[in-house]
């Protein structure tokens, strides 16, 4: 996956991982804030259900894009990262899981007799930003270490010579 990923970063981003990952994350914005308008279009047109369903989706983009983004700018540490590759990686679950819902509310309203055109498209939507947030993962994971803060040692790095005791708290 990483030779792949970074044949992607060669030939889109001249060999910077950091760049895709930061292009990634803005596409995945762009089809959020999309996602996000459609679904106030759907509430006010469709049943209950599947107005829950859509407002749901949306908050839990907005969730995932403020925590995201804020983790991709501030937060460079490792529990930071492994946990928002989780939730990247639920939320994509979750709409591959939409996309089959829309496509089976696309197709009873066109069996019924009804329009079922806006079902298609937030279905459509919905698995584009599933194969976005999947691949997202992928990439993240392969380049974690490109957005882990290199400074940060911790307890783990520091060895026995690095260790220096401060006299003021020795018993004398």
């Amino acid at each position: 996956m990483s030779r792949f990923t970074t044949a992607l970063a060669n030939s889109l981003c001249g060999g910077s991982a950091r760049k895709l990952i930061a292009g990634w994350w803005y596409t995945i914005l762009i089809f959020s804030l999309l996602i996000s308008i459609m679904a106030l279009f759907v509430v006010s047109t469709r049943t209950a259900g599947e107005g829950f369903a859509s407002m749901w989706a949306a908050f839990m983009l907005v969730m995932l894009s403020v925590g995201g983004t804020m983790i991709m700018r501030k937060f460079h540490n490792s529990i930071a990262v492994g946990f928002f590759m989780g939730s990247v990686v639920a939320t994509s679950q979750l709409f591959f899981l939409l996309f089959l819902v829309y496509s089976g509310y696309s197709g009873d309203r066109i069996n019924s007799g009804q329009a079922g055109e806006e079902e298609s498209v937030m279905s459509m939507f919905c698995f584009v930003q599933a194969v976005l947030l999947g691949s997202f993962a992928a990439i993240l994971g392969a380049h974690r270490s490109e957005i882990l803060d290199r400074s940060q040692g911790g307890l783990a790095s520091m060895t026995d010579d690095e260790y220096e005791p401060s006299n003021s708290s020795t018993l004398s």
